[in-house]
């Protein structure tokens, strides 16, 4: 989300009240605030959810309500992804495709 610098630190604590309170949420991987190195004016906040049922029901909640209120005062309109992965592989993966056995 794209902010003035007067709002940045005031965006930065209303989304890390937002991670207090989601760190007890089940299903919950991992959760973070941040500012991107080279632009100081842009905060990311991310959320990682084991199941997609964990995060539909988070996407109902009031919590997910006041994150949607936040991102609306953002001086561009903010970007919004949701990635779901359909597969996972782990060092197989890796010799498959270097060749090896």
């Amino acid at each position: 989300m794209k902010t003035t610098p007067r709002k940045t630190v005031e965006l930065v604590a209303a989304l890390r009240s937002l991670n207090r309170r989601v760190l007890a949420e089940r299903g919950l991987v991992s959760s973070a605030s941040y500012l991107l190195a080279d632009d100081a004016s842009t905060v990311c906040y991310e959320e990682r959810w084991e199941s997609r049922q964990d995060l539909e029901d988070q996407i109902r909640s009031p919590r997910y309500k006041h994150l949607l209120a936040l991102m609306e005062t953002a001086t561009e309109p903010p970007l919004l992804e949701f990635r779901f992965i359909s597969e996972t592989r782990g060092l197989e993966y890796v010799a498959a495709v270097r060749g090896e056995k």
